[in-house]
């Protein structure tokens, strides 16, 4: 049997090692949120900084073009001088470029196929079809970046792109570049190009296929997309 010397000893000894648990216990405690404040200085911090760099590239490729009165009842194929440009529809493959018809469509990947079509919808200033090709998600957040109505395009020296494939949540997604350039511009459909045609600025389609249909989930500037805050 133990003495009272020994029992006294034995319960300062399971006193001190309740003491030292608990202190490592409140260290662990104190060390998980000190890292959890410290990460939500940091994402807070990153997300500020991304945030100021969206909106100096903004500012920086923002322009403010004044357009002439949009005329929606126009048909552009009338217009001689516009059908005698490059109107045709060309995929560039690695650098090896060739037209799309009609005719050789299915030839081609699925995504330029449907690239080909959205092309021809804006030529022909199909809006309400147009507006078809978006997800949910995007018809709900685009804001200003959303084309509601917009008259028949004048476009020509037209060429798509596909600049990259992956696989995200099982579903099947492409990055696709739409150049071309626009006669007469005014503004309908796109009001960061001038009236004049002296140059052209690529957007990127993002697209996701779901083994039925395409979607598109986002159109960027190729400013925007090659500056990898989108």
């Amino acid at each position: 049997m133990l003495s009272k010397e020994e029992l006294l000893k034995q319960r300062e000894r399971r006193e001190k090692r309740k003491k030292i648990f608990l202190i490592c216990i409140c260290v662990v405690v104190i060390i998980f949120l000190l890292f959890v404040l410290v990460t939500i200085i940091l994402s807070a911090i990153n997300n500020y900084a991304i945030s100021q760099a969206k909106k100096k590239l903004e500012q920086d490729t923002n322009q403010n073009y004044v357009y002439p009165k949009a005329d929606y009842k126009y048909d552009i194929f009338t217009d001689s001088s516009y059908m005698r440009l490059d109107r045709g529809i060309w995929f560039n493959n690695d650098g090896e470029k060739t037209v799309m018809t009609d005719e050789t469509y299915k030839n081609y990947p699925i995504e330029a196929q449907f690239m080909y079509d959205v092309v021809n919808l804006i030529i022909e200033g199909k809006f309400e079809e147009y507006n078809e090709i978006f997800t949910e998600d995007y018809l709900k957040n685009a804001g200003k970046d959303l084309r509601e109505e917009f008259t028949m395009q004048k476009l020509f020296a037209i060429e798509i792109e596909s600049l990259d494939s992956y696989e995200m949540n099982n579903l099947t997604c492409w990055d696709v570049q739409l150049d071309y350039r626009i006669k007469d511009n005014n503004g309908t459909f796109r009001n960061d190009l001038d009236f004049n045609d002296a140059g052209s600025i690529p957007v990127v389609y993002k697209l996701v296929y779901d083994k039925k249909s395409i979607k598109v989930t986002d159109i960027l500037s190729r400013y925007k997309y090659d500056s990898g805050l989108y």
